[in-house]
């Protein structure tokens, strides 16, 4: 496996793979299938523009990704924001998403980050697991922070203190 930041030269395999992770697990996304299959391509190349898509690669088959951002704003440079991960169904279990993550973790070190954020919906405890063996600690619930198709799901809001050493 090989894992790469994704830049806007990516765009067709980038919507193709974010389009199917929206269909595959509507839940775990705030945004939705039906808005970003309208999408223009030059929405999909200026989205790799402004955030670091970190993708990870078997050959060249696109089979995980992750988003990242770093908060602006002076008194919150300091923060890292995590989301859209996503591995697709066929290579679950084998380290994607971790992976995922340490290289967004070694990124935002690099940029002078002390902590990351992620959100996490409940009822997907295997991510929660997850999240929670790589150091992120649950530091609040929003309750009913996404809504599909009349049903709410609560939201865990979890960080990672990138000072500490492992």
């Amino acid at each position: 496996m090989k894992i790469r930041c994704l830049t806007s030269e990516d765009w067709q395999i980038w919507k193709s793979f974010r389009l199917a992770a929206l269909k595959d697990s509507p839940q775990s996304f705030a945004s939705s299938y039906e808005e970003e299959v309208n999408w223009s391509d030059l929405d999909f190349q200026e989205g790799l523009n402004n955030n670091a898509i970190f993708g990870a690669f078997m050959e060249s088959k696109l089979i995980g990704s992750a988003g990242f951002y770093r908060l602006t704003l002076g008194k919150a440079n300091h923060k890292g924001v995590i989301w859209g991960i996503y591995t697709h169904p066929d290579y679950r279990g084998r380290g994607v998403a971790s992976a995922l993550i340490g290289e967004i973790k070694i990124h935002a070190s690099h940029l002078g980050l002390i902590q990351l954020h992620l959100t996490s919906i409940l009822v997907n405890v295997a991510s929660l697991k997850l999240y929670q063996k790589l150091g992120f600690k649950i530091y609040g619930t929003e309750a009913r922070s996404l809504r599909m198709n009349d049903v709410f799901f609560d939201e865990h809001l979890m960080v990672l203190d990138l000072t500490k050493k492992d």
